[in-house]
């Protein structure tokens, strides 16, 4: 039969694509729609673009027959804009959006512009929200919970309608959704930006606490102004500052939650996919705060504290520039990915003040440093160095008048610039900079370049096969002594470490060599360690010079171990999904932390609030959402996850690479996420 009006909806391409090879489809079990295979598709025939082609086009229903609805696309973005296919009809409301639809060929749309559809057309001047609407009120909303329908092309289709319209930020309730424009957005981050949010923050604590008004008046243009500010990050920082100072002031002592029963200290989740922003935005989060903390510190309690409380404030953004020299690197999708995890957690007094912070990384990309693909470089520090040492500190690291390309460490890709317009030299006065400001002496910055500069030079020494089993370093390798001399090892001592091995029986030590495949494995744990245990070197450095302690707080005393910390802000600024053509064990438990943490975005977004609901009786529509338990089953299951099995080989007398793979086999092959 024929609608008498056209109802707008979202059709998955891989229906039309069936469509119109003319695919036989069971219309009785239509509802697993997403399980067929289209692969009978000869693609090489086709010559229909794929270039915009994201999974989803919209179209309107023509015609609704028994077991199939007609479909006209009206995608200016689709290959099949303007055409009629027949898809298969479901079971359930599926032009309400009540439908899975993860399951369902169609799913209905939300109307954001008027000339998206013939108003005529659609019931004559109805917009989706059930009446008349003009042109502003069919906008994208600024949040996501404000559409009719939430699904997949609703909430992308949302998402890419704000990103034409300049606007990358987006909230979904408590989260807030940044989409990386790829470009200088200076001026949303201006002075004047931050000092908006900071004044509708301040509005929000005044009408919370005073019954009438009191103090600088507003006008209602002023309010109207204020309160209607999009979406931003520092509307989400400012919001974890204001949450944590509104509990100190309800009486919210060392406890976790402050006098009126809230959270007091507050937590921000910065993640995403790798190349997403997630580091530049960990940094717009903390000089937001710090520079509310500004404004909510001391005033006249003498210009020697709000100096001090100057210092702190710097010396946290100083912190930035010394991590990601030594802890961030140019990946195929950003020029300076952070390539380890870290938790910065700023800690504040009652007035307000930031007094200090702590900074916690793991899962620093060790692997890095001895193998990265092509179009990515090593971490900043090596082409830092090169490109920006003095001539004194050339000589003194024994690099001479050697470029990038002579140091395996920074040559192997065959990459070695950044493509976001960074100078390595300026970064490196920049380091030198910030690393005074840390509080580094002149004798720590020149071990810690001494270090770098050893490093580079021993992923240029070379091991020769002596006999099938045994090894030894070229002695006659040109990097060999600024090696030994940087790092203050003997030849014969480096040569021993990594060349031979020891096994002890009873009270007799015997010495085995190893053959030459082997002892350049044990050149590159070399590198690997000793970098990761210098940048935990640094990372403690930059604590001991930003953490609290109780002369920053103004403690005397009895009372010397309190550091004044009343609440603090903790920010997680956590590595991106990646998997490769090749992944590492690294990379493994960096996906296991992510899958972790998407676990606690389900509890947090999805469980608990619908099991609130449940509680409180309020009625409501179950939202199905992918469950990840069965994906941490597989990696940290007792007994026989991943991580159980491996730690048990490596405990195990002779278990090899092989023995290990056999043991997955053994207890994985019936899970069914375990693919190989």
């Amino acid at each position: 039969m024929a609608t008498n009006h056209k109802i707008r909806v979202w059709v998955r391409t891989s229906a039309i694509k069936s469509a119109k090879a003319g695919s036989k489809i069971d219309h009785d079990n239509a509802s697993g729609f997403q399980n067929r295979s289209f692969r009978a598709i000869d693609s090489s025939s086709s010559t229909d673009s794929d270039e915009n082609d994201w999974g989803w086009s919209l179209a309107t229903i023509v015609e609704e027959k028994t077991k199939e609805v007609t479909l006209l696309i009206h995608d200016d973005d689709s290959p099949y804009n303007l055409q009629k296919f027949d898809v298969p009809r479901v079971c359930g409301d599926n032009k309400t959006g009540g439908v899975d639809d993860n399951k369902t060929p169609y799913v209905a749309a939300n109307l954001f512009e008027s000339n998206e559809l013939d108003m005529e057309e659609n019931g004559g001047g109805m917009g989706p929200f059930g009446d008349d609407q003009d042109e502003e009120e069919l906008e994208p909303p600024d949040d996501l919970i404000n559409l009719i329908h939430l699904h997949e092309p609703a909430l992308v289709y949302c998402l890419k309608k704000r990103f034409e319209m300049d606007k990358i930020y987006t909230f979904t309730g408590p989260i807030l959704l940044a989409l990386n424009p790829f470009k200088n957005c200076r001026e949303m981050y201006s002075e004047k930006i931050m000092s908006l949010y900071w004044r509708r923050g301040e509005m929000s604590s005044l009408t919370e606490g005073m019954s009438s008004s009191s103090g600088e008046e507003k006008t209602s243009h002023d309010i109207d102004n204020l309160e209607n500010l999009p979406p931003h990050v520092f509307a989400s920082a400012d919001v974890a500052f204001r949450n944590m100072m509104k509990c100190i002031s309800q009486g919210g002592g060392k406890s976790a939650k402050g006098g009126s029963g809230e959270l007091k200290d507050q937590s921000i989740l910065v993640s995403g996919e790798s190349g997403a922003g997630k580091t530049v935005t960990t940094k717009l989060i903390m000089e937001y705060i710090s520079k509310l903390s500004k404004k909510k510190g001391p005033t006249t309690s003498g210009e020697k504290k709000v100096e001090q409380n100057s210092q702190i404030e710097d010396k946290v953004r100083k912190a930035n520039p010394v991590l990601e020299s030594f802890g961030n690197a140019r990946t195929i999708r950003n020029d300076n990915s952070s390539r380890f995890g870290k938790f910065i957690e700023l800690q504040f007094k009652k007035t307000g003040s930031l007094i200090g912070a702590c900074i916690e990384t793991y899962l620093l990309e060790k692997v890095r440093l001895v193998h990265q693909s092509p179009g990515e470089r090593n971490y900043h520090i090596f082409y830092e160095l090169l490109a920006g040492a003095s001539n004194e500190e050339r000589d003194k690291y024994f690099l001479g008048g050697s470029v990038i390309e002579d140091y395996q460490l920074t040559s192997m890709s065959g990459t070695f610039d950044r493509r976001d317009g960074v100078e390595d030299y300026e970064t490196y006065d920049e380091l030198g900079k910030a690393m005074v400001t840390m509080g580094f002496s002149n004798s720590e910055r020149n071990d810690i370049k001494g270090v770098t500069a050893a490093l580079l030079h021993a992923s240029n020494l070379n091991i020769v096969a002596i006999s099938d089993d045994k090894s030894g370093i070229d002695r006659n390798c040109a990097s060999l002594e600024a090696v030994i001399n940087l790092l203050g090892f003997k030849a014969d001592a480096l040569e021993s470490a990594l060349c031979s091995f020891s096994i002890k029986a009873g009270r007799e030590t015997h010495i085995r060599s190893l053959p030459k495949n082997k002892a350049e494995k044990c050149l590159e744990g070399l590198i690997k360690a000793t970098y990761s245990a210098m940048f935990l070197l640094i990372v403690k450095k930059i604590n001991s010079a930003i953490t609290a302690t109780p002369a920053q707080s103004g403690q005397r005393g009895g009372r010397s171990r309190d550091t004044g910390v009343a609440g603090f802000i903790g920010v997680l600024d956590i590595f991106g999904f990646e998997s490769f053509e090749k992944n590492s064990f690294e990379q493994l438990c960096i996906n296991y932390c992510n899958e972790a943490l998407q676990q606690q975005f389900n509890l947090f977004v999805f469980k608990n609030e619908q099991e609130e609901y449940k509680r409180e009786g309020i009625k409501w529509s179950f939202i199905k959402f992918p469950d990840n338990q069965d994906v941490l089953d597989l990696i940290d299951k007792k007994g026989c996850g991943v991580l159980a099995i491996l730690d048990d080989q490596c405990k195990a007398p002779r278990t090899t690479d092989k023995t290990f793979a056999a043991e997955l086999y053994k207890k994985c092959t019936s899970h069914t996420r375990f693919q190989a």
